[in-house]
């Protein structure tokens, strides 16, 4: 019997895990074109997880040392300097994906003031508010210094413990699930991995992976985009990943990062239907 295993992304603390998974079984269903899905689904959740985890690391007071210019102040300074390293990393990744010239050598040191720059360029090309971006950096950064294993802890609780799994994964939680294959005895179970809305064509991320790099699993993979989606920079992901990859390029109009809308597209539902049978 197969189950399909859904892996939210981030800011979903505070949700109900049984309301978030029937609003992924109704996109789901309605890219299908059907009513209901005649398959077992669970969605673990760990989004309180990554939550907790934020808040104690921001409670470790960070020493701060005076600076003459504001602007390298960092973007969180209550984050440790590790977690502060990936935001910057992340955010000379998303400029230069999208187009911004290299303001610094970008070696081994990238000055907040530099990072505060990129940053501003990156949000008036992409119209995508600052303050969202700073999000987003937070909490991948976050996962990627501090939270990866009480995350991969609590969503192995609920992965079924044998059987074939079809994987539907969307942004943060792309991240997470490259994490969990790992695990060669879930990797062999996982019949169709599907990314949405993915960051992992940023070579930070790629760095900071457990499977260090761009290593494809070796799973049927396909992975779905939309060209606004600014957590999706770096697709098509073929050049960087290899085979076997099926890339879908989708509009999600005023919401290009919702995982409703990726999975009310036919282009995306259909070939996670067929892999549930």
């Amino acid at each position: 019997m197969r189950t399909m295993v859904f892996i939210h992304g981030r800011g979903q603390e505070g949700k109900n895990p049984r309301e978030l998974l029937g609003e992924w079984r109704t996109a789901l269903a309605a890219g299908l074109g059907t009513t209901d899905l005649a398959v077992e689904t669970v969605l673990p959740y760990y989004g309180n997880v990554l939550h907790r985890v934020t808040a104690e690391v921001a409670g470790r007071p960070q020493p701060l040392e005076p600076a003459d210019d504001p602007e390298e102040m960092p973007l969180h300074p209550y984050l440790p300097e590790d977690t502060a390293e990936i935001e910057r990393r992340l955010i000379a990744d998303m400029a230069l994906t999208t187009g911004a010239q290299a303001q610094a050598d970008l070696g081994d040191v990238l000055t907040w003031a530099v990072a505060r720059r990129m940053l501003a360029w990156l949000s008036r090309h992409t119209r995508v508010d600052r303050e969202i971006i700073k999000i987003f950096l937070q909490d991948v950064a976050v996962y990627l210094s501090h939270g990866r294993e009480p995350v991969l802890a609590e969503v192995r609780r609920s992965v079924p413990a044998s059987g074939e799994i079809v994987l539907v994964s969307h942004s943060l939680g792309t991240v997470v699930a490259r994490d969990l294959l790992v695990d060669d005895g879930l990797r062999r179970r996982v019949v169709l991995w599907v990314t949405a809305g993915s960051p992992l064509g940023l070579p930070t991320i790629q760095r900071n992976l457990l499977a260090r790099g761009t290593i494809h699993p070796g799973v049927a993979w396909l992975t779905a985009y939309d060209v606004n989606d600014i957590v999706a920079l770096g697709h098509p992901l073929e050049r960087a990943w290899g085979v076997p990859l099926d890339q879908v390029e989708v509009e999600n109009l005023d919401a290009p990062h919702a995982i409703d809308r990726y999975l009310s597209h036919r282009t995306v539902a259909a070939p996670i239907g067929a892999a549930c049978h």
